[in-house]
């Protein structure tokens, strides 16, 4: 079997401009300590802010969730923009990019930063250049569905269980970077990503028993993309061609499917097989289960003897 490849390190508040740990704010959840490794996220309420952020590298991006803002953005030798920043709509500011901010509102807003290094792979990908040759371009209160809808799934992601699943929001960053590059970066249409390549039943045979004996494991796109020789850009496509569903929601059944037999025909503490089965806790696996199934690991056990 392919060995497993070494884990990322977390994308960690430390990695971004620390805004959603700024004196006067509300935090409503973020991703610090779950080990998001592609993305950092973070839901707050915003208060009254004038500040002049420094580069750091990583793209941001900011959807506003409620309350309409007045916002001036103004990016180093670029022109001031301001707008009455209405819910649904969305601000880019590159990693490269020095960008003093003014608000005296009190908006809901998720910010979301990107891997720089993921971008840049994705680019190198997509126009087999190299990644940094093509730029993210500042947005300011846009409207744009594709990015909306990759909001409201991480949205989602952090104010449900799905916070801890590494493998989706892996898919979910991958996405993003794609259309960045395609929307709004300085090659932005110039050329249509691939259709993925067919993945021979040998190697999916041979990817799906890499699965099996790593359900325990945080698995992540770019380690199950190496198990059939694919790049992370057209693997989860590729998966789902073949299977019929995302890698994510692949192992995430075949997490729970284990953990109900491991229910029916052991007596190990629920605990014990949560961790078995790649879930970090009982919480997460009883979750997982309602929703699936609509009966918690406890009941299904009672049930089944």
């Amino acid at each position: 079997m392919t060995p497993m490849s070494p884990k990322t390190s977390a994308f960690s508040v430390v990695d971004t401009h620390g805004r959603v740990l700024r004196p006067g704010n509300r935090l409503v959840v973020h991703s610090q300590d779950v080990g998001w490794r592609s993305i950092y996220a973070a839901i707050f309420e915003e208060s009254p802010f004038d500040t002049t952020e420094p580069a750091i590298g990583s793209p941001s991006l900011i959807y506003h969730l409620s309350r309409p803002t007045e916002v001036v953005r103004r990016i180093e030798d670029a022109p001031r923009e301001r707008a009455l920043i209405q819910p649904r709509r969305l601000c880019l500011t590159p990693g490269n990019a020095r960008a003093q901010w003014q608000h005296s509102g009190r908006p809901a807003i998720l910010q979301v930063y990107l891997r720089q290094s993921l971008y840049e792979a994705t680019v190198s990908e997509m126009y087999g250049c190299d990644g940094t040759s093509a730029e993210l371009v500042p947005r300011f209160a846009i409207v744009d569905p594709l990015l909306e809808q990759l909001a409201i799934a991480l949205a989602t992601a952090l104010r449900d269980r799905t916070i801890e699943d590494g493998l989706y929001v892996d898919t979910i960053a991958q996405m993003l970077a794609v259309h960045l590059a395609q929307e709004h970066s300085t090659r932005s249409k110039r050329v249509r990503v691939p259709a993925p390549p067919t993945v021979s039943g040998r190697r999916m045979h041979r990817l799906l028993e890499f699965i099996e004996e790593n359900l325990e494991c945080s698995l992540s796109l770019a380690a199950l993309a190496a198990v059939v020789d694919l790049r992370p850009l057209y693997f989860a496509r590729a998966f789902k061609t073949a299977i019929g569903r995302s890698p994510h929601q692949y192992v995430l059944d075949r997490r729970i499917e284990r953990a109900q037999e491991l229910l029916r025909t052991t007596e190990m503490a629920v605990t014990d097989i949560a961790a078995a089965v790649g879930f970090s806790s009982q919480s997460h696996l009883s979750y997982w289960m309602r929703r699936s199934i609509g009966i918690s690991p406890a009941a299904y056990r009672q049930h089944s003897q």
